[in-house]
């Protein structure tokens, strides 16, 4: 259920069929239809956007005497089904608009005759990313051989002949890692370790933020503090696997991650959009933001709980900013970093990093350093640098590249990352500036 604060009371049938208008004929929706509606029904903007995300969420099912397609699970994308005699049409729109091409999809079929299937998909505001995968268990995914896809129209339309048996199976653009997988995650992590978790915050729509967190058990002196964070963005699968087993490597039982934490304090939130992961979203929470857009405004739910473990530690004298990593998924494996001559604390850290990890990385893994200004852009990158001087890095892996490739090298990235974070002084300051007074 989408929380919609807000004591209007809304008639809806005007602007559905204004907004249908252009979404049945794939248009953009002029910005003027936005506004009008907006100021007709007395919504802020935001409470509009949560309600058209909602007015655009899963299709109804639809069948024929081939088959039956549903969007009913959590992570499922499929705006609009369309079942013909031999086969099924289907439109994929985003939440909300403008928005970030990264169009995922997700819907279930139930085969009631072995055969093949031919389904028709539309992107309304895109072109194809995400090459198909399908699962009957959701847990084990195969690749949908690409001689049964065929790309139409640059990609806005996309052709699929899925061979069917009698299992239904899952169709989707990347593997499904939702919320119970994550607390599962969690649970093994913390079974046998003297881990904590906490709950920072909760989302638009009440869901549990959780972050793991690791304390050095002599807590007198200077506390280093390091942040990870994940699942800005929903359908960014391949750096959510990497982020998890970067985590499982610094939180092993090895003399290198237990150095670590002894002198390190570790918080991990792995997933800050569990809305959007839940409701198969392209890149926004519930009202219609992008996350990563949020980090200096803090208009949202998800980013002020982060915010709040940033205060503490600008607002705590002993304690010291040390590392931002941020993990997202693109169409190559890239790391974001701050330009080489620009100052953090510690210094050179992620030179020392990257040329680490690329001298024991095989050729297999290729990955680009990408260095960039510190702008006004409310990324975490440029709001962690810019308010602590500490390195901020946005690390990207390819939404292509083998799930192999993508936890082997984080296993290194992680390694390489402790021994250099170790390395470093341990009386060096940041440049934290403290929250301002209420």
């Amino acid at each position: 259920m989408v929380r919609i604060h807000t004591k209007s009371v809304l008639d809806y049938s005007h602007w559905r069929r204004s907004i249908a208008y252009y979404v049945v004929r794939r248009r953009p929706i002029p910005h003027t239809i936005f506004r009008r509606l907006t100021m007709n029904i007395k919504l802020t903007s935001l409470a509009f956007l949560a309600v058209f995300s909602a007015m655009l969420g899963a299709a109804e099912a639809c069948e024929n005497d081939l088959a039956k397609l549903d969007a009913e699970f959590e992570g499922a994308r499929m705006s609009e089904c369309v079942a013909k005699r031999k086969s099924f049409h289907i439109r994929i729109d985003p939440e909300n608009l403008p928005i970030n091409p990264s169009p995922w999809y997700a819907f279930r079929v139930t085969p009631k005759q072995p055969g093949d299937l031919k389904i028709v998909m539309r992107y309304s505001d895109a072109a194809h990313r995400y090459r198909p995968k399908r699962s009957e268990d959701a847990t084990r995914w195969t690749l949908v051989d690409p001689d049964r896809v065929k790309e139409r129209r640059k990609g806005k339309k996309v052709i699929l002949r899925l061979a069917t048996e009698s299992s239904p199976f899952i169709v989707a653009g990347q593997e499904l890692l939702l919320t119970g997988a994550y607390q599962k995650w969690i649970d093994a992590l913390i079974e046998e370790a003297q881990f904590e978790t906490t709950v920072i915050g909760e989302s638009v729509e009440g869901r549990a933020l959780t972050a793991v967190l690791s304390a050095p058990e002599d807590d007198d002196g200077k506390k280093e503090h390091v942040l990870f964070v994940g699942r800005q963005h929903p359908p960014e699968l391949t750096g959510a696997f990497a982020m998890l087993t970067f985590l499982e490597t610094v939180f092993a039982d090895t003399p290198l991650a237990i150095a670590f934490r002894q002198r390190f304090h570790i918080t991990a939130a792995p997933l800050l959009n569990p809305d959007g992961v839940a409701h198969g979203y392209w890149r926004h929470n519930v009202n219609g933001v992008d996350l990563n857009r949020d980090w200096g405004p803090f208009t949202q739910p998800e980013t002020q709980a982060v915010k709040k473990i940033l205060d503490e530690i600008a607002n705590d004298e002993r304690s010291e900013l040390r590392l931002m990593l941020d993990f997202h998924s693109t169409n190559r494996n890239v790391f974001y970093t701050q330009f080489k001559n620009v100052a953090t604390t510690p210094p050179r850290f992620t030179d020392l990093w990257i040329a680490g990890a690329r001298e024991r990385l095989d050729e297999g893994f290729e990955f680009e350093r990408a260095e960039r200004e510190t702008t006004e852009l409310a990324t975490s990158k440029n709001y962690i640098h810019r308010r602590f001087g500490a390195p901020a890095i946005t690390y990207e892996l390819g939404d292509q590249t083998d799930r192999r490739l993508v936890r082997a090298s984080a296993i290194v990235f992680a390694e390489e990352m402790m021994e250099t974070l170790l390395a470093s002084d341990p009386s060096l300051e940041d440049s934290a500036r403290p929250a301002p007074a209420d």
